[in-house]
């Protein structure tokens, strides 16, 4: 008896690897599924969890069509599937290799080592021993293979206190200067802004007196141009005057205020309405 049992037993064993290598093969419906489940992920830009799904459906187990789609699929997506290689460095330029990259929360292989990773946005943290660590929000499109993603651990200082430029009288000179200048262009902006309304207003009564008989429903064609005229020296006349005023004012307040001032100055020009804005902060 135990002369045969043996090989008895060898035998039973062997007979066993084959029925336990078949149940792990895929049945129809799960290479189905597979399929459809890959597509979908795919399409929402999961391009890790579609690859394995489609190296389901591509087994021998599947059907014969099933299995061609699937392999069509795994291919276009191995083409578009980004990838990122990581070139960390210290603040001196050198390259720093004792490094831990996590990716979403994931630690990723070592550096200089092309990275797998799905298309989207993806939140680094790059740490090394005796260096601060650096966190970076980093945006991955389809197909860019061997992307290299440059990364610098620097030892960071803290920025100091921010000191005013103490003023001078130089400082005080040019300012004043500068005041002038400013508000003399503005006195030109009024004068012309001035004589422009009143050639306006000359032309209006003009083309009403001599074109329109006095009734503006009842002007010629030349009395309706002149009008148009009238009107584009009425606007050219605001336009100035603001543009002048807003001159003279930011001249007035720059040679008031002290050199530190921040001064922002503007003309306001709309189809009824016009006017200045300063706004100073010393």
């Amino acid at each position: 008896m135990s002369h045969w049992s043996r090989p008895l037993l060898f035998a039973f064993g062997v007979g066993l690897v084959p029925c336990s290598a078949r149940a792990a093969e895929p049945t129809k419906l799960e290479c189905v599924a597979a399929n459809d489940a890959a597509q979908d992920l795919r399409r929402a830009g999961r391009l890790h969890a579609a690859r394995e799904k489609l190296a389901l459906c591509v087994s021998t187990s599947c059907p014969g069509l099933v299995r061609e789609d699937c392999a069509q699929r795994l291919t276009e997506v191995d083409g578009i599937m980004p990838s990122l290689v990581f070139e960390v460095k210290d603040g001196a330029g050198n390259d720093v290799a004792a490094v831990t990259v996590t990716m979403d929360g994931q630690r990723v292989n070592t550096p200089r080592m092309p990275v797998q990773v799905d298309p989207g946005k993806h939140r680094l943290v790059v740490e090394a021993e005796g260096l601060p660590r650096t966190e970076r929000t980093i945006v991955v499109r389809e197909g860019e293979r061997d992307r290299h993603e440059p990364i610098v651990l620097g030892r960071s200082t803290a920025p100091g206190p921010i000191t005013p430029a103490p003023s001078s009288p130089d400082d005080s000179g040019s300012r004043q200067t500068i005041a002038f200048v400013v508000g003399g262009a503005g006195v030109v902006g009024l004068v012309v802004g001035s004589v422009l309304g009143l050639v306006s207003k000359s032309s209006y009564d003009h083309a009403l007196q001599h074109e329109c008989g006095g009734n503006p429903n009842g002007c010629s064609t030349q009395g309706v141009q002149d009008g148009k005229s009238a009107h584009g020296q009425a606007t050219a006349s605001t336009v100035a005057f603001v543009a002048g005023a807003a001159l003279l004012g930011a001249g007035a307040v720059l040679y008031l205020t002290a050199p530190k001032a921040s001064v922002g100055v503007g003309a306001t020009v709309g189809a009824e309405r016009a006017g200045v804005v300063v706004m100073g902060l010393w």
